[in-house]
């Protein structure tokens, strides 16, 4: 089993030539136009573990380097890719308990400055700020302290960062020169000027408190500074902004350049016919809830409430005011969906089930159906025009079943509202009535009104499932293969035998969100990969943090190799195969199946005649001694490194494969 890291010093099988990568690309192109015409196959990255060149490698990757604008590039020609989903770019925080980063409590309306790509500043359109020499400093120190395979958040963020010493000596240069008096810069200052100043103060504060959250400041002042309008606070302000110029523009100067290497990203993105959709999280970090308290609801005893699972810990808007217009709480909200509408071409709204039925800690029950929603999509509507497509605004509405359902209890139907909202249907929690492409159009589901995948950054891998790994939830066991393969064997028609082998089980996995419009894909199921992305019991230092390797190309043909990647030639030619379409297009079909079979091909295996088209492995493994190999059908042999996978996990005692 691959585990850890991305394997990168590996015999691989071979990938495409020049043709091949050519006749693949329009393959991919025609077989989704048979199956459904201009949906969205989406693939979902964390930017910071994209991958980077060594000899750029400050840590942690960026949509704008020369390797991962390369990777963007095998996605959209090796798998059929049309756009690219972002984990939220917000300021992150250490938790220094477990020592992991998460995203997903970041800030709402700020950018983290891992988004900064110092490589940019080096060149004449970053205005040369900084030299080649700097950026090989923070490399350097990169090199000293990098887990390999991982993202070195700590090279990066925090004040004692080799990243920050490089942007402190960017600064420097900047206010000394023309650029501080850019256009482009004024006009991000004062469009932005609120939330800036408001965020730029808070660190000031919070770095004269030993950096402990603004809960724990000695000064009652202090803590509450933007409550009100009391004069002495508003000359506090003043003072501060006066004292602290130059470190509230730095923050400025920083905030300035994630948003303008941002729109570089999104910009080169779009050039390559791909959009660049934003996942805009549910919660606010901290230095917000500060600057922006009138906005959250609070108990009788004056605490926060917390919105969402408990271990969560995420402040709850006050949603006693949220729908009563410009007050404070929608106000926020409005803002921050404001920035992630002009930061992107479409918008994953983290746990949108909140904006419906949000679960307080407080006790406190609302059931806002649409209203929430509506307001949203209003207001990305003041930003992109009202010919702004709505199914660019992507809901994830999954949740226990106690907390939230997207469907009505009583008819069993979608909810009303929810009929033409594009939802997110995750397979990794398939049954008989969710989690498939099959189920939502037995629903009678519009086609655009939902896209599939088989995980995302949040649930078990599908190598996980797969190989039957147990999943601890309230402290209990859960297997989830058994009852997938009974779905899949159903849509497919096909053996539970079959099925029960894993490599086919990931096969048709993959295969049968392409039946749908809209499908995406997470970059860990991609490769093949073991590990969980977002465990943070588990995980600790390494959650969020599995990169992308700058041979990427290899590592994913080992992970194709395996059995476990997505090859999307063979998940194409089932789809069809399972709409019925390989009858009618016979030759695209088999061209599918034909350059599939290459992604599976081992230069030590000389197979050069193939009686069948299906290269599924058939069941049950069979014991010889302590090896275990594989059956093929239609005469078509396992690739020699496969086969000695299998040997190897074999005399470990597993049984993986």
């Amino acid at each position: 089993m691959i585990t850890g890291k991305i394997q990168q010093n590996i015999a691989f099988k071979r990938l495409f030539n020049e043709e091949e990568k050519r006749e693949a690309r329009t393959l991919l192109k025609k077989a989704k136009e048979q199956l459904a015409d201009n949906g969205k196959s989406i693939l979902i990255v964390h930017e910071p573990c994209l991958p980077q060149a060594k000899e750029t490698d400050t840590g942690i990757g960026h949509l704008t380097s020369e390797t991962s604008l390369r990777f963007f590039d095998f996605a959209k020609n090796y798998l059929g890719i049309n756009a690219i989903e972002v984990l939220p770019p917000g300021e992150i925080q250490l938790k220094t308990k477990k020592d992991f980063y998460n995203t997903y409590n970041g800030s709402a309306l700020s950018l983290g400055t891992q988004g900064i790509n110092l490589e940019l500043l080096t060149k004449p359109e970053g205005k040369s700020l900084l030299t080649k020499e700097d950026l090989d400093e923070v490399v350097r120190q990169n090199s000293e302290s990098q887990k390999d395979g991982f993202a070195n958040y700590e090279n990066i963020l925090g004040s004692d960062s080799a990243q920050e010493k490089a942007l402190e000596k960017a600064f420097r240069k900047f206010i000394k020169s023309e650029m501080y008096k850019n256009e482009d810069y004024k006009a991000f200052k004062k469009e932005n000027k609120e939330w800036l100043e408001r965020k730029a103060i808070y660190q000031i504060i919070k770095k004269r408190n030993n950096n402990k959250s603004w809960r724990q400041w000695d000064l009652d002042i202090y803590k509450n500074l933007y409550t009100d309008n009391n004069p002495k606070k508003i000359q506090l302000i003043k003072q501060l902004k006066k004292l602290y110029a130059k470190d509230i523009e730095f923050y400025k100067f920083k905030q300035f350049l994630a948003e303008q290497h941002l729109q570089i990203g999104r910009k080169k993105l779009n050039e390559k016919g791909m959009k660049l959709i934003g996942d805009c999280l549910i919660g606010f970090s901290e230095d917000e809830v500060w600057a922006y308290r009138d906005a959250f609801k609070v108990d009788k005893k004056g605490k926060i409430v917390e919105v969402g699972l408990s271990e969560w810990k995420i402040p709850a808007l006050n949603y006693d005011e949220i729908t009563i217009k410009d007050s404070a709480a929608q106000n926020l909200l409005k803002k921050k969906v404001k920035l992630f509408a002009q930061r992107y071409d479409g918008i994953r709204f983290d746990s949108a089930w909140s904006y419906i039925t949000p679960k307080l800690s407080d006790g406190t029950k609302f059931d806002f159906g649409g209203q929430i929603l509506d307001l949203i999509e209003d207001t990305v509507k003041e930003v992109k025009g009202e010919n702004y497509d709505q199914s660019d605004l992507i809901h994830e509405f999954e949740a226990s079943p106690e907390d939230f359902s997207i469907f009505d209890k009583d008819t069993g139907n979608i909810k009303p509202f929810l009929r033409n909202r594009t939802k997110l249907i995750n397979s990794a929690y398939m049954d008989e009535k969710y989690g498939t492409a099959y189920a939502m159009r037995k629903l009678g589901a519009n086609s655009d009104s939902y896209i599939i995948g088989v995980g995302n950054h949040d649930p078990q891998p599908l190598r996980q499932i797969a190989d039957e790994v147990p999943e601890i939830t309230d402290n209990k066991k859960i297997c989830r293969k058994e009852g997938q393969i009974n779905v899949l064997k159903s849509i497919f028609n096909i053996s539970y035998d079959k099925l029960k082998n894993p490599i086919n089980f990931v096969r048709y996995k993959f295969a049968e969100p392409l039946t749908a419009k809209n499908n995406m894909v997470f970059y860990m199921d991609v490769f093949g990969r073991a590990d969980r992305f977002d465990s943070q019991a588990e995980n600790s230092h390494d959650n969020y943090r599995q990169r992308i390797p700058e041979n990427f190309e290899e590592a994913y043909q080992t992970g194709v190799e395996s059995g476990y990647g997505y090859n999307p030639l063979d998940a194409y030619a089932k789809a069809l195969k399972k709409t019925g379409l390989d009858k009618n297009h016979k030759e695209l079909y088999e061209k599918l199946v034909r350059l599939a079979d290459i992604l599976y091909e081992s230069p030590l295996n000389n197979i050069t005649e193939k009686k069948e088209t299906d290269t599924d492995i058939e069941y049950p493994i069979e014991n010889k001694g302590n090896k275990k190999i594989l059956k093929t059908t239609g005469g078509v042999a396992l690739g020699a490194g496969l086969i000695a996978a299998v040997i190897a996990l074999a005399k470990k005692g597993l049984n993986a494969l």
